[in-house]
């Protein structure tokens, strides 16, 4: 079986793998020095936790911060802005009146003797408005209006998926820099442990494959140190790109905030509790609103389903206008008229269309839009419904993070410390072989790093939830 760090790295975290046994695969563990087991085996998780709170504190601006600039440089939430105020500018010229025609011409122009001399011809000029069918401009308008409204909506969709997006790379870069830190302590210990093989197998109290394990993890440990440094520099291009800057730009010590943090796991291993001693069990407390609560603010929140309201009341609107589009738009036009040697004339003309093929045309354009309007409301019916489900499996992700890390600092932690502590006391007094102590040592640190992983999933999954409920979610 793979590690831990293998099987459930976050996103962007995956594709490290390690040669050898599932025992000697080392992924992103380390082993503490012979003379420090004891020592670790009760307090070296517990004093990481607490440098993890720690550099929380400090990242919590750090994060706000990187927010607050993607918001202002990112170019997707500038082109939905553009098309928003595209959009908006459209509302003003979609109820107004067709412009004025200007009327310039000859009439009864003689063409053997071409002249204006022929008392017949008459020049003329004049001027057309068409007046459309009252109501026609206000629906014209209301419909405008809705289409801006859908494409203002969508730059609060751009914008939550901006701030999901720094965030989800922030916890990979956060994720990757203290993996490497494990590896680094990792690679000091081994070296020590290599002499110490060496040592033991030039004296004969060791064997040459304990020399070769110990060679070969550290070998090992050079690739997944390799890889994660590549993973880390996938995860600050993302972020990068999300800010709209060079992608080497660096981001210092990046770290879960402590709000979510003390969020995600009680801050010792006597507070934790779970809701009940059965098997399955969720952990207790859950800092998240109730589902129904989540659920209420999705559905009143969310900028997908008023963009979609939006263009729904759009499409009733356009229902109206065709309703109407066999009503007539009238035209009037006055002409002033000149002949020669006659007294100048003025023409008043009112024309209108008629609807003569209203079952062909207007009422089939009615019958199309009242269908588009069905289909509107439907996937509107669908959209409510996958997001109360996306709200349900977001919520149960969180709560399986929570146990996860519940789990960990209550019981797996101190049981991987203890059964370290215990191994090492089995080798130093030569009761166990080599390869068990680095097997206990590994189960440590995998521990360790799978707790940090469920920390970072916790985050992850807490910043796509904000973001489907579009507000906070936690009490």
């Amino acid at each position: 079986m793979l590690p831990s760090f293998v099987r459930r790295a976050p996103a962007g975290i995956r594709g490290i793998a390690w040669r050898g046994s599932a025992a000697g695969l080392m992924a992103i563990a380390g082993l503490v020095p012979l003379g420090c087991a004891r020592a670790q085996g009760t307090h070296g998780a517990a004093h990481d936790t607490a440098a993890f709170a720690i550099d929380s504190t400090r990242a919590t601006s750090a994060l706000d911060s990187l927010v607050a600039l993607a918001l202002a440089a990112n170019p997707t939430i500038h082109a939905a802005a553009a098309r928003a105020k595209a959009a908006a500018m459209r509302v003003g010229p979609a109820g107004a009146r067709p412009d004025p025609m200007l009327i310039a011409g000859l009439q009864n122009f003689p063409i053997a003797h071409p002249g204006f001399s022929d008392f017949m011809t008459m020049k003329m000029v004049g001027i057309e408005q068409t007046f459309p069918y009252p109501g026609k401009l206000r629906l014209q308008t209301q419909s405008a209006a809705d289409d801006a409204t859908a494409v203002r909506a969508s730059i609060g969709a751009a914008r939550l998926d901006v701030i999901a997006q720094v965030k989800d790379a922030y916890y990979d870069l956060a994720f990757a820099d203290r993996a490497l830190e494990i590896v680094r302590r990792n690679q000091a210990v081994l070296t020590n442990l290599i002499t110490v093989s060496q040592a033991q197998y030039g004296a004969g109290s060791g064997t040459l494959a304990d020399v070769l394990r110990a060679r070969t993890e550290m070998a090992n440990l050079d690739d997944a140190a390799s890889a994660l440094a590549e993973k880390r520099r996938v995860a600050l291009a993302q972020l990068n790109a999300m800010l709209d800057r060079p992608s080497e730009t660096r981001v210092d010590a990046p770290a879960i905030p402590a709000p979510i943090v003390r969020a995600a796991v009680a801050d010792s291993a006597s507070a934790v509790h779970f809701t009940s001693d059965g098997l399955g069990a969720r952990a207790s407390d859950s800092p998240l609103l109730p589902l129904d609560s989540l659920r209420a603010l999705a559905l009143s929140n969310s900028p997908v389903l008023q963009e979609h309201l939006a263009e729904i009341a759009a499409q009733r609107a356009r229902i109206a206008l065709a309703r109407k589009a066999h009503l007539p738009d009238i035209s009037v036009s006055l002409d002033y008229g000149q002949r020669q040697g006659f007294t100048d004339m003025v023409s008043a003309i009112v024309s209108m269309p008629i609807p003569l093929q209203k079952g062909r045309k207007q009422d089939a354009e009615v019958a199309a839009s009242e269908a588009e309007l069905v289909n509107l409301e439907a996937q509107h019916h669908e959209m409510v419904n996958t997001l109360n489900a996306e709200v349900a499996s977001q919520v149960s992700d969180l709560e399986r993070a929570r146990t996860e890390l519940a789990l960990a600092k209550r019981a797996i932690l101190p049981q991987a410390q203890a059964a370290l502590a215990s191994a090492t006391a089995s080798y130093q007094a030569g009761r166990l072989d080599f390869a068990a102590l680095m097997d206990a040592q590994a189960s440590v640190f995998n521990t360790e790093t799978s707790y940090y992983n469920s920390m970072t999933e916790f985050a992850k999954h807490l910043a796509a939830l904000e973001r489907t409920v579009g507000a906070g979610v936690l009490r």
